[in-house]
């Protein structure tokens, strides 16, 4: 069939997720418990409010979604999430149609994306866009800077005025597209000898009189090595001054243009134009602002160490670097990514005009981080070239924070971004060389020259790694210097051969005979068979100051097998080789997927949409119109489909079909609203007011959960909301729908009652559901909360979840703090309950403790107290291994707030620090509260694993810091699983009031509770020593310890007591804990 181009709208995601909530009183909770902790812990993470573009709030809590609320006059609204690459999406139905015709930019709804840039609203009070086409014409919408480059404008709206701007811009003919101004992402001894640069160096080509753009984070133009290679600089971020706060500007900039001494950059005397664009990151408006800036400034190279994941659209950044190319010749080297792995490449390094570079050791083999071809899309054969990136020394800036210290002036660093510099410079070089050459010509003879490696493929490597000794003598160049020959569409049998013409340059003074040749690897490095690739002719003559045209012609027909081929032509002669990229993509069998939508009263739906998802391949694909059909282009396949129709807006049709088999008989599915019937709960209580609907759809092959889908309703199911199952059924074991609803009850006295149900289905989605059950049906859980503090909000949530599956939804309840309630909960088989109480500021999550999974008879009653001091370190059980060993990483993870009970607990910190000693030795550190994972040298040795926390002021009167410490031993762990280590815990227990005190100038009885890692080499506990302070852990003094019980004196003065206790096991390993404010005192 005919080549499909590069720019056609792409796949999504392979993990969705999607919700509906048309009220926007239920704060609807996901689970807070993650089934892939490793090791255990609480789950769930900070909090974070996030207003979208559409004026929806929502609230989040890492990648799970707590509440949204619609915002003004958008009650009624569905919401839909869903997980593309570990990241949460919630996309509002209106956003849905936009977003499909290209019109939206989907990072404007990935959460997970806005919190990270901290587009949050704790930290930004505005949303940032980039907006092509006309100026909007909406008050609302402030300009905050032009961008010429690409016909578009830097733009923010209010917080509190999005609702307005959405409908605004997206009715806006002349807009042509809204964008996220979104964060990209900053991405010497040996290396510049592993390039050839003191080659050229004793040429005489040392930069001089060659402007080098840095776009990055600044440079420390203070640095010796950098002493007067600054000419201009310029601050488009805002920040107050174009100070380098991460010390990733100045390390590449010295990598291009070190002045000497062993960390001499590739280009010593060149000029530096220092333009910063980022701060912590890099906006996308500074960026392009940036770019103008540097090419107006007459900037012969632009570096640009940054990106940011591609799509197969042209975006803002791709599309200034193409514009700027052509109207000014000048040439912008960026890093390709540091994301590993096949299809990986980073934008804007996938700009056609840009030099791309991927990263390489010092012998030359391909950096495991260095991301690579095919461009998305098009199967252009990418990077371009590579240069030496892992380990690299450069300046280091007087207010840098990135690096492994190298003296004190010097920093190594690894990366695509430090790659990317080395290429810089020597484009500089020839730059200086050939002063009147373009960026297109400098690109040109840089990737003629580089050294190829032959078992690196064209997606790896492009020509190979930059070469200046080579460069410096280079006559003969290909225009272009590498050739996309575009996606063949499945079936192959008619397909049109391809093929592309490219001119060979000769700049020297006599003429040159080459032989073409095809050099080229199938999909995963298979042999290719002869006639997928030819070039003609076989052999050229390139004439003195001329040139020679030669065409490659792809020819899917005659390969065997479907995916992305790539090669080089390899022209040779004379003393010349130089290599031309070539890549082109036989696409898998797919096909064009009808789906037709049918609403409830059998007509052509108007209201309609479906989710497909792939079973056995990475394919996502969202689907819609306004005639009742839309199509999909799918790869043969299985894909697990949930299809919602609406009808006359007011009754919604869950159409789910786990199974779809796309192949040459199935390319037309009927989504029939008919099919569907009614949900129905009925709750104990008449008076109970339901609070939120959940359906939860888990599809599973050979035993492992591949895709889920949801929807979940504000205010219950209703009489508005219908299920119906689509398609074959499959087997039990392969799909769990799990379907809940949670309302509030009549209150007994003060204390709050919820009812909260969860069923199963295996096998088939249920078409309808009733159920009514009796209290005798349920179990009664009575919840009993220990102290708060005034001004605070406190919620308590059960969380349903199948046995290995991902868990329901759940409503955070008002409850007091200290409180108690009353729940009643379904008892169905399989499925387990966890119980979360928290403590809120705001929306803000600023502490929580979790009862771990259990599960419930009918008829029984059942007690458990959460929040209770003494908060400390806990060994929940049920969970990974809290120290573990797999290889030679070690993996820690104690909650350090957990309560008297043993409920895993966390809390919001001021500081934290966790770090990791071998044999009295630091091998690494992170800001983190009771967890770290950690790199160790192989073998044998002893360990200590170190952790300590400070409560965020404010947040409870208890606990206010904790610490603790445990040696081991631990050897290089075999396999890949992870082995527990030996690893105590020892918890404080005593009886409190109902505030967490206890009576001045008594003996208070502190019983102490052992736990020990379950699976690990434990010795029996021989020791234990109980210290308390009265002063804050400033003096210290033994107390008696009788058994497992620490007798602790109280003073006669009212205040706090802090507990220390120190321990170790009979086969040498320790423990030692402390608590800052355990308990209150009088």
């Amino acid at each position: 069939m005919n080549p499909r181009s590069r720019r056609r709208r792409g796949a999504w995601g392979a993990a969705l997720l999607a919700v509906g909530l048309a009220a926007g009183t239920v704060t609807a909770t996901a689970s807070p418990l993650s089934t892939d902790q490793a090791p255990g812990g609480v789950a769930g993470g900070e909090r974070h409010t996030v207003t979208l573009i559409t004026g929806d709030r929502v609230v989040v809590a890492g990648r799970t979604l707590l509440s949204v609320t619609p915002g003004p006059d958008r009650d009624g609204v569905t919401f839909h999430r869903f997980l593309r690459d570990g990241r949460l999406h919630v996309v509002p139905r209106d956003a849905a149609r936009p977003l499909a015709d290209g019109r939206l930019d989907l990072r404007l709804f990935d959460v997970t994306g806005l919190v990270e840039a901290g587009y949050d609203d704790a930290r930004r009070d505005t949303v940032p866009l980039i907006i092509t086409g006309d100026q909007p014409r909406t008050g609302s919408v402030r300009i905050t800077r032009a961008l010429p480059t690409i016909d578009s404008v830097a733009a923010q709206t209010a917080k509190a005025e999005t609702a307005s701007t959405f409908q605004a811009l997206v009715n806006d003919p002349g807009v042509r597209k809204v964008w996220l101004d979104g964060l990209r992402r900053p991405s010497l001894d040996r290396s510049t000898a592993q390039i050839g640069a003191p080659t050229a160096w004793e040429a005489g080509y040392t930069g001089k009189g060659v402007k080098v753009a840095v776009l990055d984070s600044g440079v420390d133009q203070t640095h010796p090595d950098l002493v007067g290679r600054e000419v201009i600089e310029r601050n488009f971020t805002d920040d107050p001054d174009t100070s380098d706060l991460v010390g990733h500007g100045t390390h590449v900039a010295a990598t291009v243009a070190s002045a000497g001494g062993r960390y001499k950059g590739v280009a010593p005397d060149a000029q530096i134009l220092d333009g910063k664009v980022c701060s912590l990151g890099c906006a996308e408006s500074w960026i392009v602002d940036g770019m103008r800036w540097a090419a107006e400034q007459g900037a012969d190279v632009i570096n640009m160490s940054l990106g940011g994941t591609d799509t197969p659209d042209v975006d803002p950044l791709e599309q200034a670097i193409e514009t700027l190319s052509a109207e000014t010749g000048t040439l912008f080297v960026v890093a390709a990514g540091n994301s590993g792995g096949s299809e990986t490449l980073s934008s804007p390094a996938s700009a056609d005009a840009a030099l791309a570079v991927g990263a390489v050791n010092r012998d030359d083999s391909i950096a495991g981080f260095s991301s690579r071809g095919p461009r998305v899309g098009d199967g252009a054969p990418r990077p371009d070239i590579t240069a030496p990136g892992v380990d690299i020394v450069a300046a280091k800036s007087s207010t840098g924070r990135i690096g492994t210290p190298v003296g004190d002036r010097h920093v190594a660093v690894s990366g695509t971004s430090m790659a990317t510099p080395h290429v810089a410079g020597a484009a500089a070089l020839i730059a200086q060389q050939h002063p009147d050459w373009t960026g297109a010509q400098l690109k040109a003879a840089l990737m003629a020259s580089a050294k190829h490696n032959p078992a690196l493929t064209a997606f790896d490597q492009g020509t190979g790694r930059v070469d200046l000794t080579k460069a410096l003598t280079t006559a003969v160049t290909a225009d272009p210097p590498s050739l996309a020959l575009g996606v063949q569409a499945w079936p192959h049998d008619d397909d049109i051969p391809t093929t592309k013409e490219f001119a060979l340059r000769n700049t020297g003074t006599q003429p040159v005979t080459l032989n073409l040749a095809i050099d080229a690897k199938g999909p995963g490095g298979t042999p290719v068979p002869a006639g997928v690739f030819t070039v003609s002719p076989g052999t050229v003559t390139v004439p003195a100051g001329g040139e020679a045209k030669a065409t490659v012609t792809a020819d899917t027909r005659a390969a065997t097998v479907d995916g992305p081929y790539s090669g080089t032509v390899v022209a040779s002669g004379g003393g010349v080789e130089l290599r031309v990229p070539v890549g082109v993509n036989r696409e898998v069998e797919s096909y064009d997927v009808t789906f037709d939508f049918v609403d409830a009263h059998g007509r052509p739906a108007v209201d309609y949409f479906a989710f497909v998802i792939g079973l056995d391949s990475d394919k996502f694909a969202v689907v819609s119109g306004t005639d009742g059909k839309a199509t999909a282009r799918l790869p043969a396949g299985e894909y697990l489909v949930v299809a919602e129709v609406v009808t006359d807006r007011a009754v919604s049709a869950i159409l789910p079909m786990p199974s779809l088999r796309v192949g040459r008989d199935t390319t037309a599915v009927a989504v029939d609203a008919r099919k569907a019937k009614p949900i129905s709960v009925t709750f104990p209580d008449p008076k109970a007011e339901a609070l939120v609907g959940d359906v939860l759809i888990e599809r599973k092959k050979n035993g492992e959960l591949v895709s889920a889908l949801g929807v979940v309703f504000g205010g219950g199911f209703g009489d508005r909301i219908a299920i119906g199952h689509l398609g074959p059924e499959v087997p039990a074991a392969d799909l769990t729908v799990q379907l809940g609803t949670q309302a509030t009850g009549t209150p007994v006295g003060t204390t709050p009652v919820t009812y909260r149900f969860s069923w199963a289905e295996h096998g088939k989605v249920p078409t309808g559901f009733v159920r009514a059950p009796a209290k005798r049906d349920l179990a009664e859980v009575r919840s009993e909360f220990g102290p708060g503090q005034a001004g605070k909000r406190y919620g308590f949530a059960g969380f349903p979840r199948v046995t290995g599956g991902l868990g329901g939804i759940g409503v955070d309840a008002p409850v007091t703090s200290p409180g108690t309630s009353i729940d009643y909960a379904t008892t169905t088989p399989g499925i387990q309950w966890t119980w979360s109480f928290v403590q809120l500021q705001g929306d803000e999550l600023e502490a929580e403790v979790a009862a771990l999974a259990r599960t419930h008879q009918p008829g029984r009653t059942y007690r458990q107290r959460l929040h209770n001091p003494v908060f400390g370190p806990v060994l929940p059980t049920g969970l990974h291994p809290n120290l573990a060993r797999s290889g030679d990483v070690i993996e820690f993870a104690v909650p350090l707030f957990g309560d008297r009970d043993g409920n895993a607990g966390v809390s919001a910190t001021s500081s934290a620090r966790t770090r990791l000693l071998r044999d009295g030795t630091v091998v690494g550190e992170v800001p983190e509260a009771g967890s770290g994972r950690f790199t160790v040298p192989p073998g044998a040795a002893g360990f200590r694993v170190e952790t300590e926390a400070v409560r965020a002021p404010g947040v409870s009167e208890f606990t206010t810091a904790v610490s603790g410490a445990w040696t081991f031993r631990s050897d290089t762990a075999p396999g890949d699983r992870f082995t527990p280590l030996p690893l105590t815990v020892a918890r404080f227990t005593p009886a409190l009031d109902a505030n967490g005190g206890a009576p001045a100038g008594r003996v208070l009885r502190v019983p102490l509770v052992i736990a020990q890692q379950q699976g690990a080499a434990n010795g029996r506990v021989r020791e234990v020593v109980v210290e308390v302070s009265f002063d804050d852990g400033r003096t210290w003094s033994k107390t008696p310890v009788v058994g497992r019980t620490a007798l602790v004196r109280n003073p006669d003065t009212a205040g706090h007591a802090s507990l220390r206790v120190k321990g170790s096991d009979s086969l040498g390993n320790t423990f030692e804990h402390t608590v800052i404010r355990a308990y209150r005192v009088g």
